[in-house]
């Protein structure tokens, strides 16, 4: 069953979301800060099931958005979701807020799945892609080896389900971890597996 994804960021992480799912049969709206017009360039060079659109149109008409913002954008972001509810959010962010010094937002103790789910109280919040660097997320997800593995979290069977379908039809293999709060431990920055990559091995 196809479903409208949004993208809402376009840096590095987007861009290799985007160019994963447009070649999925799932039509693929891509947005950032700077509007439509910014991105439909690099949008036609890639092609597929991809197009650009502006912020709001993406909110409205997605029923999967996956957030690839930096982390100081999420409180802001939370605003253009108050009018909708029941989307199916895949948070792809960490609480990175430095590079250098490098330095993590303190979420009060909070995972930071559990922190995003309590800004978007009316959608279904996912955990996935964040544990990659944005130059292997990019990279094919099959190799000769076997299929690189998606490490998720939820508190929604149903969400689970529909991000993990998603995961598949874009070549990769998903592992579910449990909920936002066990699950994102593992995930998240400093957690055991971050920034690991693990492959399926082929059989």
């Amino acid at each position: 069953m196809t479903k409208t994804i949004g993208i809402i960021g376009a840096g590095h992480i987007g861009r290799a979301l985007a160019t994963h799912l447009s070649q999925t049969n799932h039509p693929v709206w891509l947005t950032n800060s700077r509007g439509a017009a910014s991105l439909e360039a690099w949008v036609a060079a890639t092609g597929g099931s991809l197009r650009a659109a502006e912020l709001q149109e993406t909110i409205e008409n997605a029923e999967v958005l996956f957030v690839a913002v930096p982390w100081n954008r999420l409180e802001e972001l939370a605003k253009d979701f108050a009018a909708f509810q029941g989307k199916v959010l895949v948070d792809a962010t960490n609480n990175i807020v430095s590079v250098n010094p490098f330095q993590l937002a303190d979420t009060g103790g909070a995972t930071t799945g559990s922190y995003v789910a309590s800004l978007f109280p009316t959608h279904h919040v996912v955990k996935a892609f964040n544990t990659l660097a944005a130059a292997t997320l990019a990279l094919p997800p099959k190799n000769s080896t076997g299929t690189r593995v998606i490490f998720m979290s939820g508190n929604d069977d149903e969400a689970i389900q529909t991000v993990s379908r998603i995961t598949k039809d874009m070549g990769f293999e998903p592992i579910v971890l449990g909920n936002l709060t066990e699950g994102g431990k593992l995930q998240d920055v400093g957690g055991p597996l971050s920034g690991i990559e693990l492959m399926q091995v082929n059989r």
